[in-house]
């Protein structure tokens, strides 16, 4: 294949991480070095963009006035999501949970196809950075299959229809048929497996994918589709690998503010808890826009707050109440209305310390490892609460999911959870919650809405992709 012309657009950069992110090429550049390669990686435009998907989640809710309000003053697709309903944009309209992982495969393709022609670095070098651009491309595919294919049902996968696989660095080819959803994740696991033994075991970066980042990624593809045996060794694995480089959970016992806020890095490289960051800022209105809006938005419905929390938990701190502009923690103010602060409301599509702990509880939990699985709940739980309220007891697959859900409140997070668990018995008592309203009319989720419509703007070059 000829080198292929490209446009390399590069975030900007607001932190030193210059190993990586100083290699610029400008315009229009063929790649020829082994730098350049790691610059098409990680000089990729990781800023946030809009999505929808947060408001999808069954913890959030608002009134008439607010659903106006996001209407008039936030979009109708955001509406459309947060009622689970089938069409969400409007032909003209961009969606960022397809357009935002898409504009990673081109460059990631250039990369898998060219690098090994690189003019320097040892094979071992030149594999290395293949198999980061093939642990990226896979993670891109797999998350617009948690969004645009069916959930994995190992009963259904070989049917169900889910996303084109883009695997090509032509501007010129388009025929990308739809594939099932066993191809996509069949494609997605054989790349994660055969990519896993050539990266590099380095100290981890939020925007290189080595081993331990690489071990996580495989091991929760995995555990999304179920297969919770084989993740269990491969999140162990990357759980003491990125221990061991360095990553640790922040302590948000120490981070407490006097005002009760929560003082957390916003220097990327400072916070040790982020492995792969693929970040989304959801659109949550706190106290802070009042002046804008005369009623709330979108709020955490109180009957879920009761549920998951009890007063001490760090977490409340990412939650401030309307309008009151009160911090949920150290305790709730009765007849508050609580919406996620925007100042911690980096969601991130990749993958973080965090999330590693608690897959891997419930991992451990799910193979009867009940004594390890309380171990790493309990380590996560002293980070953020006072440790006298850490142990956990009871089914302790329970305990790990509930803790995703205190873990990730209000970040758009749950939408991913209520698909994988949608069958799990032992987790219909969440589909109570499993109701929006727009003050008029009450929304139920139904199985059909737990997969996203394929956007009119990609169905007007590809209609061939709708109701397939």
């Amino acid at each position: 294949m000829k080198k292929i012309l490209f446009c390399l657009m590069l975030a900007a950069a607001t932190v030193s991480c210059s190993r990586y992110l100083d290699v610029k090429p400008r315009g229009y550049d063929i790649p020829t070095t082994l730098a350049q390669y790691e610059g098409l990686i990680y000089g990729q435009e990781y800023a946030m963009m809009d999505e929808v998907f947060e408001f999808m989640g069954f913890e959030f809710t608002t009134d008439a006035d607010g659903y106006g309000n996001v209407y008039a003053n936030m979009g109708r697709d955001i509406c459309n999501a947060y009622c689970w309903k089938k069409d969400i944009f409007l032909p003209d309209e961009n969606c960022g949970e397809w357009n935002r992982p898409a504009s990673f495969l081109y460059p990631m393709n250039v990369v898998i196809a060219e690098v090994m022609n690189a003019a320097d670095g040892t094979e071992a070098e030149r594999k290395a950075v293949q198999a980061e651009a093939r642990m990226v491309r896979a993670w891109m595919l797999f998350t617009m299959a948690q969004f645009f294919g069916k959930p994995y049902d190992p009963a259904t996968a070989a049917s169900d229809p889910c996303i084109p696989l883009i695997t090509t660095a032509s501007t010129m080819e388009t025929d990308y048929p739809r594939k099932t959803v066993a191809e996509v994740y069949d494609f997605i696991l054989t790349e994660m497996r055969e990519a896993l033994p050539d990266l590099r075991d380095e100290p981890e970066h939020y925007r290189r994918v080595f081993r331990p980042t690489g071990a996580a990624m495989l091991g929760k593809v995995l555990w999304m589709t179920g297969d919770y045996d084989a993740a269990l060794p491969l999140l162990q694995e990357a759980l003491t690998g990125a221990l061991a480089q360095g990553c640790a959970l922040l302590d948000y016992n120490a981070r407490i503010k006097d005002d009760n806020t929560l003082d957390l890095p916003t220097d990327w490289l400072q916070n040790t808890e982020y492995l792969f960051l693929f970040e989304s800022m959801a659109r949550l209105w706190p106290a802070v826009y009042t002046t804008y809006y005369n009623s709330i938005l979108f709020s955490i419905k109180d009957e879920v707050l009761d549920h998951y929390f009890r007063s001490g938990d760090t977490r409340l701190a990412t939650l401030t109440g309307i309008p009151s502009g009160v911090s949920g923690y150290p305790k709730r103010k009765a007849g508050d209305r609580y919406a996620p602060n925007t100042s911690h409301m980096l969601t991130n599509l990749g993958i973080g310390l965090a999330d590693v702990y608690l897959m891997t509880a419930e991992c451990l939990a799910r193979a009867g490892e009940d004594a390890e699985a309380a171990r790493l709940l309990e380590e996560l739980r002293a980070h953020r609460m006072a440790p006298a309220d850490a142990p956990v007891s009871g089914d302790l697959v329970v305990a790990a999911v509930e803790e995703r859900m205190r873990e990730f409140i209000g970040f758009g997070n749950s939408w991913f959870d209520m698909r994988r668990l949608w069958n799990d018995p032992d987790f219909q008592y969440m589909k109570a919650w499993y109701t929006h309203t727009d003050g008029t009319t009450e929304y139920t989720l139904s199985a059909d809405r737990l997969v996203m419509e394929i956007p009119p703007v990609i169905l007007s070059w590809h209609p061939e992709y709708a109701n397939n």
